[in-house]
């Protein structure tokens, strides 16, 4: 069978993925997949067949985890050995890969394959059942294209063929969640927010009052009582003079006044705190039900200038501590590219750092302590 249109298909793919493709460096996206691939099959010798070229197309779907699953179609357009006649080879899988932890400064993520199919050899041997095993590893160009090599080794059950085909491809990826390859913000309108700083209202606005003193009237004594005070103490003009003094004085601290306004000063506003954001077991893109929370945050750096942030990513115990770290370090990273693409923070203000399972806020000892310890903390310090 001719595989002209495929062939086409697959130059034009590669072209196109060259043309949209960029050097920024990107984690694999959630979405459907389309990778043609050029390669070379290797045929059992038992076979009678030549070794060759072969093209392939695979349609798939890569989940927002470790899992993928694929549809390939492969031919290869062989001879056979001594006769030289042609020998047309079809064959239909159904693939699983399973992503192992990413090598970050590299941007490479190995992976390992399986799947069944069967394959119609035109020389005899229709329809085979055949398993096959392997593996391969994918380059991300950016967000949405990866280079890919892949191996396998197919195992022809009814013929007991042990055939291995060796693979180089363009993946691509459709219908990923949003632009970046953790956050989810094409539908969110951000709401207006501010921080100020707090000034205490003055007790009153009008201009204060002097304190007025109440009337002190002064009776003057009898001669019967200037005679008697003056047989009874030598000091009577001064003990009046005092008394009358007292008098005045207790009259005048018994009187209203106003007190004096104490100096204003201005109370930088406090930083909204920690933030606890989390996630679906192996999941990394962030929610739309968290950006509020995400734009206290955004608000508050803005309005303080001297401030920066620190973004924690945490797991539970589940899988291996290597993924666990990986996913953690997608997880902080996801808020940080809401912070600096939605709420437009300076890049150099934002700090993302993963923990892994390092760090549970409880133990992860059932289903709803281990939600708790898959999220993401926010830890603002004020350095202005």
């Amino acid at each position: 069978m001719s595989f002209n249109i495929a062939k086409r298909t697959l130059l034009s793919s590669i072209i196109a993925a060259s043309s949209i493709s960029t050097l920024a460096l990107a984690q694999q996206q959630e979405g459907f997949t389309l990778t043609p691939s050029i390669g070379y099959y290797n045929m059992d010798s038992d076979r009678d067949t030549k070794d060759d070229k072969a093209y392939s197309l695979g349609l798939g779907y890569q989940f927002n985890n470790p899992w993928a699953v694929e549809f390939v179609y492969l031919n290869a357009d062989s001879k056979q050995s001594g006769s030289g006649n042609d020998v047309d080879v079809d064959q239909y899988r159904l693939d699983g890969l399973y992503h192992l932890p990413n090598i970050s400064s590299l941007n490479l993520t190995p992976y390992l394959a399986a799947g069944v199919g069967t394959a119609d050899f035109s020389n005899g041997g229709n329809n085979n059942t055949q398993v096959n095993a392997g593996g391969g590893l994918k380059y991300a160009v950016n967000d949405t294209v990866s280079l890919r090599a892949d191996f396998r080794l197919v195992d022809d059950v009814e013929d007991h063929h042990l055939d291995n085909v060796t693979s180089l491809g363009v993946q691509m990826t459709f219908g990923s969640p949003s632009k970046s390859s953790t956050s989810n913000d094409d539908s969110y309108t951000p709401v207006e927010q501010t921080y100020t700083q707090t000034e205490t209202e003055p007790a009153q606005d009008a201009q204060p009052q002097e304190a007025t003193q109440p009337d002190v009237v002064y009776s003057e004594p009898t001669e019967q009582v200037q005679d008697e005070a003056a047989t009874t103490s030598p000091m009577t003009e001064d003990t009046t003079a005092q008394t009358n003094e007292m008098v005045q004085e207790d009259a005048i601290d018994a009187s209203p006044s106003t007190e004096e306004t104490p100096e204003q000063t201005d109370v930088m506003a406090e930083p909204p705190g920690k933030i606890n954001i989390q996630f679906g077991l192996n999941k990394t893109n962030v929610e739309q039900k968290f950006y509020p929370e995400i734009e206290t945050i955004a608000t508050f750096l803005k309005d303080n200038p001297g401030s920066t942030v620190v973004i924690e990513g945490h797991t539970d115990d589940s899988g291996a501590a290597s993924y666990n770290q990986m996913i953690s370090e997608k997880r902080a990273k996801a808020i940080a590219d809401v912070l600096i693409r939605t709420f437009e923070v300076s890049e150099d203000r934002v700090t993302a750092i993963g923990y892994g399972e390092e760090r549970p806020m409880v133990e992860n000892n059932s289903a709803e302590h281990r939600q708790t310890n898959r999220r993401v903390i926010a830890v603002i310090s004020n350095n202005g």
